[in-house]
């Protein structure tokens, strides 16, 4: 009797214990329903049976957007929403999506950007069309007069569906990719997992809403180019650009590598002497302090990433500019005065398509059993074509100063040399934290030699620079990257 009464004391005291965990639970659910008010938060009841069903599709979303995909949890939360009604879980969606793209706006996002990111970290393309439809969805709710003019500019140069509502949106995308309800919701989740995770980055455009300049206007390339505040448009870097851009699009056509990097050469000389010109007006006098430097992100699309992130570096400094690469998004920021930046975007485009077409040459002429297509061979030859083409830049930049130092004295140099500091300033000033890494790749010994012979046939002389009228027209460097 003895062991019979201990043991029913020890089961009614465990039952007590029990009763007092769940009178915790229960005071600490209510704590947690409590809102900034001290009354209870919208939606928020002990009861799940009684939350209304957008209420529950909007925190089934949420559950599955923030779980890994593939996991137990983002399952069973996709299996809630396949037993709701469609509708009402597509509104749900509808909404979170364009709170996640108006979010990404104010986290420094820009369109184009958006659009991209959502395309690499898409489980498939379809997550990718998706993005843009929400892209859509959202200028189509917004007033012309709350954007900056770059910001219309750009969002209109990436062709985005046409007639996308903010309402409605899902269903449409739904009927014409063909896809049944389940592929739907695995779509919708993978582009609001992506949205939920998106980081801050530098605001280069007033995002919409802000206080934007309806009348400015700039450079923005939709889909594939740069974005940020660097005008060309409207300047007087006009015409100028318009010469280096035919210059270098007949590099690009032209089947001769020394007839590409004479056209090049020019180009690169025809930027360089207008810097110095305008340094030289502004010798002697305040009015250059009140240019600022300005910043545009240009994407550094795989393979090859590193070496296409030095190229646009050697581009960069060669052009009076600074380049930070950032790996984890794969988008490098050139910072510089207005007129160099936008010079370093066509000239760096045009250098990647003729590295890439000096790359398929030199794989064709390769000695047999050279492994042209491996990863190795591809990166050491895109390296070691960069490093000689910036040799060749920095020449053609001394020879344009050792002439405009005879023409003008050496006036100019001061306000180029405080330029350079200013550049370098703004950089710092935007990004703390910075490290210099080793180019990755791997070393390939053929790549690299046939990366120098290619540039080194098309050598770049003096005789280069006359030649290519556009009126009739060592070891590789450390990249730059975020921390």
């Amino acid at each position: 009797m003895g062991k019979q009464n201990r043991a029913r004391r020890a089961a009614k005291a465990r039952a007590r214990q029990s009763a007092r965990r769940d009178a915790d639970a229960r005071q600490a659910r209510n704590s947690r329903a409590a809102g900034p008010t001290g009354g209870p938060e919208p939606f928020a009841t002990d009861d799940r049976s009684r939350r209304s069903e957008p209420q529950r599709a909007t925190d089934a979303l949420l559950s599955a957007a923030h779980a890994q995909v593939g996991s137990s949890r983002r399952i069973r939360a996709s299996e809630d929403l396949l037993s709701m009604s469609a509708p009402v879980v597509d509104r749900a969606a509808e909404e979170l999506a364009l709170t996640g793209v108006s979010a990404a706006w104010g986290g420094g996002w820009q369109p184009s950007e958006l659009a991209r990111h959502l395309r690499l970290r898409g489980s498939s393309a379809a997550t990718g069309r998706l993005g843009r439809t929400a892209i859509a969805a959202d200028h189509a709710g917004r007033s012309s007069s709350t954007l900056d003019a770059r910001w219309a500019a750009q969002v209109q140069a990436m062709e985005l569906p046409d007639g996308v509502r903010a309402r409605g949106w899902i269903r449409r995308w739904s009927d014409e990719e063909r896809i049944d309800r389940s592929a739907t919701l695995d779509t919708v989740v993978d582009l609001l997992g992506i949205l939920v995770a998106l980081r801050r980055i530098e605001q280069l455009l007033p995002p919409p809403g802000s206080a934007a300049d309806p009348g400015r206007s700039g450079r923005t390339d939709g889909t594939g180019g740069p974005t940020g505040t660097s005008p060309s448009e409207g300047t007087e870097l006009d015409p100028l650009l318009e010469k280096i851009r035919n210059l270098l699009a007949k590099a690009e056509s032209t089947t001769f590598e020394a007839e590409a990097t004479a056209l090049t050469a020019k180009a690169q000389e025809l930027m360089t002497r207008h810097a110095v010109d305008a340094a030289a007006l502004h010798a002697g006098d305040d009015t250059d302090g009140e240019l600022a430097p300005v910043a545009i992100r240009i994407p550094i699309d795989a393979p090859y990433t590193d070496a296409k992130s030095l190229l646009l570096q050697t581009v960069a400094l060669a052009s009076r500019c600074r380049s930070v690469h950032d790996p984890d998004l794969d988008l490098s920021t050139v910072v510089g005065f207005p007129d160099d930046v936008a010079v370093v975007e066509v000239l760096f485009t045009s250098l990647l398509v003729q590295a890439q077409t000096a790359l398929t040459d030199a794989a064709r002429h390769a000695p047999p059993g050279t492994r042209t297509r491996s990863q190795s061979y591809r990166s050491a030859f895109l390296l070691s074509y960069t490093h000689r083409i910036g040799d060749r830049l920095e020449e053609i930049n001394q020879h344009v100063i050792d002439q405009a130092t005879i023409d003008h004295g050496g006036s100019f140099l001061p306000v180029l040399r405080s330029r350079s500091d200013r550049v370098e300033d703004h950089m710092r000033a935007m990004f703390t934290t910075m490290t210099s890494k080793p180019v990755r790749g791997g070393y390939d010994r053929a790549g690299w030699a046939s990366g120098q012979l290619a540039a080194d046939r098309a050598a770049i002389n003096l005789a280069d620079l006359e030649q290519a009228d556009p009126t009739t027209t060592g070891s590789p460097r450390p990249v730059k990257e975020l921390t």
